[in-house]
């Protein structure tokens, strides 16, 4: 647990020296007042930072009216990364309690194994303090991202993603189940289940924050939990499990380059949580246990 907390710690400490281009931080304005800027963020259809101006601040506010444009650096909010950190640890530990829990009752078949991996790959979030929300795709007009967010041409149809994510699921279950020698606390298996917390608060950065920039930064930390994952597999009971898992590895990759040219694309945005962005989702216990998370923003 000490060694998740330091790993997630420096992470975040990694974030805080971050800014903007000096060149990015003046983005040029649009003829909308102030109050309908307002009523387009509360509404989640545009970030705080699209228009390049964090709205409530009296002084950039006048600046604006002025010059017709905003120059700022955004302040770093440490209690936002404080929160994906203990969100990631508490949701790791109460997986990891359960886990200790079943070991102490039984010894399970494989194919329970399978069963079990296969039901934490899809809804691992049930234990997770976050709003993990997915995305609407009827909504979203079976696109990958909400019409405002600019994507790459290369970007797969949203059709696609369920198909992806269903086979590796199964690939994730399926090398758990190799691994599997008669206990569930096992350092391969540990390590596909953080890997799934840190996929979790991902998630509800990338989907239900719409934070662009620490999405970017934060599909590094999942990429760095499944590769850590295929290599605990690689000194298991069964090491070819490992190239069961390796499918996740290269689908993150991918994954990491898409989010980064989708930062890149939309004005390239704080790549650290920036305090009064409007974007936080807050950390609640009702979240717990929620099957199917459907109100996309619904941790407003």
């Amino acid at each position: 647990m000490a060694r998740l907390v330091l790993a997630l710690a420096a992470t975040a400490a990694a974030w805080a020296p971050l800014r903007r281009p000096a060149g990015l931080r003046a983005l040029p304005m649009t003829k909308a007042t102030n109050a309908e800027w307002q009523a387009a963020c509360d509404k989640g259809v545009v970030s705080f930072y699209d228009f390049g101006v964090r709205l409530g601040e009296a002084a950039e506010s006048k600046a604006v009216a002025t010059t017709g444009s905003a120059s700022f650096s955004a302040p770093y909010a440490a209690k936002e990364t404080a929160k994906y950190v203990l969100s990631t640890a508490i949701q790791y530990k109460l997986i990891m309690a359960a886990l200790a829990g079943i070991d102490k009752v039984a010894k399970l078949p494989k194919p329970a194994v399978w069963l079990l991996f296969a039901f934490l790959s899809l809804r691992s979030r049930v234990v997770s303090l976050l709003d993990n929300s997915r995305p609407n795709r009827e909504a979203q007009k079976g696109k990958a991202t909400p019409s405002d967010v600019k994507r790459p041409a290369w970007t797969p149809p949203g059709i696609a993603f369920p198909f992806i994510w269903l086979t590796i699921t199964g690939l994730r279950a399926y090398a758990a189940q190799m691994a599997y020698a008669g206990a569930l606390r096992a350092p391969a298996l540990d390590a596909l289940v953080l890997h799934l917390c840190i996929g979790d608060t991902w998630n509800c950065i990338t989907n239900v924050e719409r934070r662009l920039g620490v999405s970017m930064v934060g599909c590094l930390a999942v990429w760095g939990s499944v590769f850590r994952a295929v290599r605990a597999f690689a000194v298991s009971p069964a090491p070819k499990a490992a190239y069961v898992l390796a499918p996740s590895l290269a689908w993150i990759s991918v994954a990491c380059v898409l989010t980064a040219s989708i930062w890149n694309l939309n004005g390239r945005p704080p790549v650290y949580p920036a305090a009064g962005d409007g974007d936080s989702a807050d950390l609640r216990i009702k979240y717990l246990l929620q099957m199917e998370a459907t109100s996309i923003r619904g941790g407003k």
